[in-house]
């Protein structure tokens, strides 16, 4: 019995321990993390704070900011929108499906026992943004262009008939005037100063949801996406859509700089794309506000020349043949009949490296040059011709006017034998060959019937049907004349052609296989 009671006391004894050990375990486990439980919670955000994940901005500040400034715009049309879908057509680069995609309302239905002759009414939305406390709004050309009524709804639901002050069908861009005083307006930003991968934020009415701000990036500058050569356009991929044109594209300060005009939905292959947006820089659109103001419309500089940026082949052949380092400037490529470059006697050929005393980086550059000039001015072009420099005084005419068409009035030539060197076959231009390659009458020279796949003619991008007219420097008017010209060239040498076609004519330099 003694037994039991000893060996009854031991164990409880044990037990005892063991509880005592097993709780001094589980405090020194629970009091660092009872200590992270109870330690303060981050204060609250203050109120117009900027909330977001490390690294990410916040754009809630700034949306608040632009959204009052932003307006939504309908325009109203009587006999459809033929005219300003027109612009539509073009197509960009490449054969690009056309990137302008108008978010255009459709026809009101005819009332039943209404006239049968009554045309149509067609709406279209957009947006815009205030510049000016006094009323002035700035939209895209197509959203109010052949327009009967204009309507400006406000961010308070205010609602204005808006004057359409200005227009530029050339870059998309509209000028309004709405009859009220105090308003918010959007600062003008510079264009100039973004760069590829600054964030930035779009704001309109996409599909009528008022006030809908996407946020993205600048994925790229200077974007051609239509057949106008004031094409500058900054890429974004920033949600746009359907009812957004017009409205700003705003950096990460709430400044505007650019207008929302275009978006992409697939190649020409038909392949679906997302992300790919357009916007006109703001400082494009700031150079025109005071014309558009005081005349309605947009005059500029027109050289009548078409011009392509120096490539590193064609610097090739200048060191060459010349031994001329040419840094930048823009190859004339054609100069067009009677105009202010034909007649100061500017020639194909001839790079124009200085305008006014400002070198040229490229040929873009020397088209918005030009175009920000007034019509009668006269500029001073420092040009470039074999290897020698000269300066050509040059009174712009008028672009509008200059480029409603171009002239010119060589003969046909004679039949002759195919002739091939530098992996180009060729031919005479006869009746036939012009009727199956549709080569207008006034383009002479020999015409390209087969290039070889493995040339480095080929990979320039010289194909059959293009017609070639000079070669290194010589004028080239029959098969004899190609086979004098390019006798001497031998593997490696640089070599220069000028080809046409009916859309114009282009130089490519390349090097002899």
């Amino acid at each position: 019995m003694k037994v039991a009671k000893w060996m009854m006391a031991v164990g409880l004894g044990c037990l005892l321990v063991l509880a005592g050990f097993g709780i001094a375990q589980l405090r020194s486990v629970s009091a660092p993390t009872a200590r992270a439980v109870t330690a303060p919670a981050p204060a609250p955000a203050t109120a117009g704070a900027a909330v977001s994940a490390p690294g990410a901005p916040s754009f809630a500040d700034i949306a608040e900011k632009v959204n009052p400034a932003v307006v939504g715009i309908t325009a109203i049309s009587v006999g459809g929108r033929a005219e300003s879908e027109e612009e539509g057509n073009d197509q960009g680069p490449n054969n690009m499906p056309d990137p302008f995609e108008f978010f255009f309302g459709m026809p009101h239905p005819n009332v039943p026992g209404g006239p049968r002759s009554q045309k149509p009414v067609q709406e279209a939305g957009g947006s815009g943004f205030v510049i000016s406390a006094d009323g002035y709004v700035l939209t895209n050309n197509h959203v109010v262009d052949s327009a009967a009524k204009v309507t400006v709804k406000l961010n308070d639901d205010r609602e204005f008939e808006a004057k359409v002050v200005g227009t530029d069908k050339e870059t998309d861009v509209a000028l309004l005037k709405v009859d009220v005083s105090g308003l918010p307006t959007l600062p003008l930003g510079d264009s100039d100063a973004i760069r590829q991968g600054d964030w930035v934020m779009a704001v309109g009415n996409p599909l009528n949801y008022n006030h809908t701000v996407t946020v993205g990036v600048i994925s790229a500058k200077g974007r051609r996406i239509s057949a106008s050569s004031l094409d500058d356009f900054i890429q974004t991929d920033a949600a746009i859509n359907f009812g957004n044109s017009g409205g700003p594209l705003v950096n990460a300060r709430g400044e505007a700089i650019g207008i929302n005009t275009a978006i992409t939905r697939s190649d020409y292959m038909g392949r679906m794309v997302e992300g790919i947006g357009f916007a006109i820089p703001i400082n494009l659109v700031r150079g025109e506000l005071d014309q558009l103001k005081s005349s309605g419309k947009v005059s500029r500089g027109w050289l009548g020349v078409s011009v392509a940026s120096v490539d590193p082949d064609a610097k090739s052949y200048y060191k060459s043949k010349f031994g001329v380092d040419v840094k930048g400037g823009a190859l004339v490529q054609n100069v067009t009949e009677n105009s202010p470059s034909s007649k100061a006697g500017l020639q194909k050929g001839d790079i124009i490296l200085e305008v006014d005393g400002v070198e040229l980086k490229g040929s873009q550059e020397l088209v918005h040059k030009i175009a920000g000039y007034a019509p009668g001015r006269a500029v001073s072009l420092l040009v470039l011709r074999g290897g020698d420099k000269k300066t050509i005084r040059v009174t712009l005419g008028d672009r509008t006017k200059g480029m409603k068409g171009e002239e010119a009035s060589p003969n046909e030539k004679e039949e002759g034998t195919n002739e091939t060197k530098l992996g180009i076959k060729v031919q005479s231009l006869t009746a036939q060959i012009r009727q199956m390659y549709r080569i207008p009458q006034e383009i002479t020279g020999v015409v390209v019937v087969s290039v070889e796949p493995k040339s480095n003619a080929f990979a320039k991008g010289i194909r059959e049907g293009l017609v070639i007219s000079e070669l290194n420097g010589q004028t080239i008017k029959s098969v004899d004349d190609y086979r004098k010209a390019s006798s001497g060239v031998k593997s490696g040498d640089p070599v220069s052609i000028y080809i046409q076609d009916g859309q114009g004519g282009t130089y490519l330099y390349f090097k002899a296989d």
